[in-house]
């Protein structure tokens, strides 16, 4: 049997990117439930709770996604945070807590996906003839995360040390930050066999 990695068996508290990844993962589940899917969930499933979030979000970000009948397209990316995003979420919290070396695979492609869903939904937002560019910059506040607001810790090429960049979005931060740990990972591999 291997010995265990110094990743896998440090504390969850000492690797910084994971401990952001844990938290933002251990409320992204809460959210959708509560706000993003509410609507189309079952009533058993819905809550006041969930009503009240979700006028008041709508009342203060004038986000039209939630304000009308969703466009077809929306609509998608709502069934893809309910039926990839929880079970993913859910999943990544404790594969993050025991640093399971398969987090890297499975959090590339989260954060592609969550970088390109809500570009997407940026470049709509930003087309609203409607809303003025205050309201707009409220809602990029909110989807901007995933693309381009923020500033993240620098990522570094381990395998020459070469800074890649200082900002960095969530979603394309993280699919960079796994992009290179698999790298990584593979590389050694390669080098051993």
């Amino acid at each position: 049997m291997a010995a265990p990695t110094a990743a896998a068996s440090a504390s969850l508290w000492s690797r910084r990117s994971d401990l952001v990844y844990f938290i933002f993962f251990a409320i992204h589940v809460p959210v959708i439930f509560l706000v993003d899917a509410a609507p189309i969930l079952p009533s058993f499933l819905q809550s006041n709770l969930s009503h009240t979030l979700r006028e008041f979000y709508i009342n203060t970000y004038h986000d039209k996604f939630f304000e009308e009948p969703p466009a077809p397209w929306f609509h998608f990316f709502i069934l893809m945070e309910l039926f990839y995003h929880v079970p993913l979420s859910i999943w990544a919290i404790g594969g993050l807590k025991r640093a399971d070396p398969l987090v890297p695979v499975h959090l590339l492609v989260f954060g592609l996906q969550a970088f390109l869903t809500s570009t997407v939904c940026l470049v709509e937002v930003w087309s609203w003839a409607d809303r003025t560019v205050a309201q707009k910059q409220n809602i990029s506040m909110l989807y901007g995360p995933y693309v381009a607001l923020g500033r993240y810790p620098r990522i570094q090429d381990p395998g020459t040390g070469r800074l890649l960049t200082q900002r960095s979005p969530l979603g394309a931060f993280m699919a960079l930050d796994m992009f290179f740990r698999l790298r990584t990972k593979l590389l050694a591999k390669s080098k051993g066999d």
